[in-house]
């Protein structure tokens, strides 16, 4: 089956055109094949004796691997038997040069007079393998093994034409569906690039850079004004005397919270040259004249009042 072309393609290109139309309509069907009877024929006669070649090659290999493997699997077979299994297998598969082949005349005779009882081996281990097929094909329901060939050919004919078919279907509609997203995809693109622009150079963007820059100019004008007034109109002498005042205050004020930081550093240093032992006995000290001056005053209220 040929691939889809987009229209827009064979637009742009009339002479592929009418070749991919002439292709899909007169020359080749649905699947690939060609639509010219004779040479049709001609390759279904081909492809009839390539499959015949291939059948019967596949059987010979199958039945070399399987003898190749009797000596090691069935164990039914004959112990004097194993020996010249493996000389007749060496031979088929070519291994043996031609000059050699009089010396094993012996051993060929011996195989082909205890044939049956290999034959019997060799059908025994292609059951095994035609069971285990079965299970592959279908784990919950295996198929007998008379059925075996109907059953491959259904899952040859669906796995060669059904789901190729479906797999043509289904990359067709997937290339839609990445043309739809695509589309969509520009689309949004073309909104989103329109929305920055409105909102970089639109109306309501210059509007809002004008009033601003308005703004901007009316600011400096009033700067400017005041600047210009107070240079026209110097501050009366009552406000610069209490500037003064106010000034020469917080000097004031300024020095008196200089002095008290000085001597609040001055007393941290001795508390920290005291260290710790003597500050809890000034503590102990503090706290026992705090009580004897409260029991000399209780004593003097007592003699005042004559107890």
């Amino acid at each position: 089956m040929l691939p889809p072309i987009h229209p827009s393609t064979l637009e742009r290109n009339p002479g592929f055109d009418v070749l991919y139309k002439d292709l899909c309509t007169r020359k080749l069907n649905p699947d690939g094949s060609t639509r010219d009877t004779k040479k049709q024929r001609i390759h279904d006669e081909i492809r009839r004796n390539l499959d015949t070649v291939r059948v019967e090659l596949a059987k010979s290999q199958i039945l070399i691997r399987t003898l190749a493997d009797l000596p090691s699997k069935a164990g039914d077979l004959p112990p004097e038997l194993h020996e010249v299994t493996e000389i007749i297998t060496a031979q088929l598969s070519g291994h043996v040069p031609d000059l050699d082949r009089e010396v094993l005349e012996g051993d060929v005779e011996f195989f082909l007079e205890n044939v049956e009882p290999i034959s019997t081996a060799i059908s025994q281990q292609l059951t095994i393998v035609a069971d285990h097929l079965g299970k592959i094909a279908n784990p919950k329901a295996p198929p007998s093994i008379p059925s075996l060939p109907s059953t491959s050919q259904t899952l040859l004919s669906s796995a060669t034409v059904d789901l190729p078919a479906e797999l043509a279907t289904e990359r067709v509609e997937l290339a839609n569906l990445a043309y739809k997203v695509l589309t969509t995809h520009r689309q949004v693109l073309e909104t989103v690039i329109r929305i920055l622009e409105q909102s970089k150079h639109g109306s309501i963007s210059r509007a809002t850079k004008t009033r601003a820059e308005l703004l901007n100019s009316k600011a400096v004008a009033l700067g400017l004004r005041a600047r210009i007034h107070s240079l026209t109109h110097p501050p009366p002498p009552e406000f610069l005397q209490a500037l003064r005042n106010f000034r020469s205050s917080q000097e004031s004020t300024e020095q008196v919270l200089l002095d008290r930081e000085s001597l609040a550093k001055k007393a941290l240093e001795h508390y920290e040259k005291a260290g710790s032992k003597a500050m809890l006995d000034i503590a102990r000290r503090a706290e026992y004249l705090r009580k004897e001056i409260a029991r000399t005053e209780a004593e003097i209220g007592k003699l005042e009042r004559g107890e």
